[in-house]
């Protein structure tokens, strides 16, 4: 089991803005250590007091970490095939499957005795209400970005998002980030800058999406640490409450949005089996993931699941390439790119070594 420090460094303390980078498009993502009642285990008989459970093995952390890499892989490329390649015309209806399944499945695995979800009240949908807001407008414009962007573009400039967490987290929590961390983040968006220069796919909407998809993204990190802090939640009930208000908010987006039904029902693809198959897939891979997140933070660190989310970006920029059918290769935006990695990669090392 992975124990707390005491006092996190500067570095630590943005580490949650590379996961969220790398997983706000496909779900929310849990940036603090977990507590022993909000464990993936039956907690039908306690465990005696004088026990401490055996530290996880070195097997049991690469897995975790390998089944988050995959899931996160999976719910991108899954998105992106639906949206893109398959052109679905509703991010919202998309939103709405990814949330109802993650209701569902944990509401699922309270019934069963596998996670402690606190009973659901006014105050404490009340209290969680600014987040599931902030978490809603942040799928739904990743969901968008997803549509709209090649996938190397938008990882790049999904990276932007770190800067702003940065920016919030020094006005909201006085929090102060390294030297390294800083310069790190500089060649990121240095390297996003000039690939947007070479980008010969650019799409007006998918940068006007992303740069809000950004500001969300910061804004649902900062504001999930307030949440925390200030009412020490389960995190299994906050992305219950997240993903059960989120559900509600887009159904009536989806009636009051004009036309929006009717693009859903006349979608030609409603019979083709190779569809259906990447729209469950999509759908139900947003509660896999957030397992994936949970199990990889509960037996590795934070830190880990941060540095692993990083390294698989860059598989998705370079995967991505080939997925979608919507990115056109020129040599500035590939430099571009490979200049963004390079700051991801030193932010990744930076942070794990913090």
């Amino acid at each position: 089991m992975h124990r707390k420090q005491p006092h996190k460094t500067d570095s630590a303390k943005t580490m949650t803005a590379e996961t969220l980078v790398s997983d706000a498009t496909d779900s929310t993502s849990m940036d603090h250590a977990v507590s022993e009642t909000e464990k993936l285990l039956p907690l039908h008989r306690a465990a005696p007091a004088d026990s401490h459970p055996p530290p996880p093995s070195q097997a049991k952390k690469i897995g975790t970490a390998l089944f988050y890499a995959v899931s996160s892989l999976g719910v991108i490329f899954a998105n992106k095939i639906v949206l893109s390649t398959f052109k679905f015309p509703s991010v919202h209806t998309l939103a709405l499957l990814q949330f109802t399944s993650t209701t569902l499945a944990l509401k699922a695995a309270s019934l069963l005795g596998y996670v402690n979800l606190l009973p659901v009240t006014w105050k404490g949908i009340k209290s969680i209400l600014p987040l599931s807001t902030c978490y809603l407008l942040n799928i739904l414009t990743g969901l968008s970005a997803t549509q709209n962007l090649s996938l190397p573009m938008m990882v790049l400039l999904r990276r932007a998002s770190i800067l702003m967490t940065m920016l919030l987290e020094k006005y909201m929590l006085d929090s102060n980030p390294s030297k390294t961390v800083q310069l790190s983040v500089g060649l990121m968006l240095g390297g996003a800058l000039v690939a947007a220069l070479g980008d010969l796919s650019f799409n007006l909407i998918g940068y006007i999406v992303i740069f809000f998809n950004d500001l969300f993204t910061a804004l649902n990190g900062v504001i999930l640490k307030k949440t925390s802090e200030e009412y020490r939640k389960s995190k299994m009930t906050v992305l219950y409450l997240n993903s059960l208000l989120s559900a509600a908010g887009v159904s009536l987006i989806i009636l009051l949005l004009p036309g929006e039904t009717n693009r859903v029902q006349s979608f030609p693809e409603w019979g083709n089996t190779s569809f259906m198959v990447y729209l469950v897939f999509a759908s139900l891979m947003g509660s896999v993931l957030n397992l994936a997140i949970f199990l990889c933070t509960s037996t590795n660190s934070a830190l880990t699941t941060t540095v692993v989310g990083c390294l698989k970006n860059v598989l998705t920029s370079y995967l991505g390439m080939f997925i979608g059918g919507d990115y056109i290769f020129s040599w500035l935006n590939f430099a571009g790119i490979n200049l963004s990695i390079a700051g991801s990669l030193i932010y990744a090392r930076a942070t794990f070594r913090g």
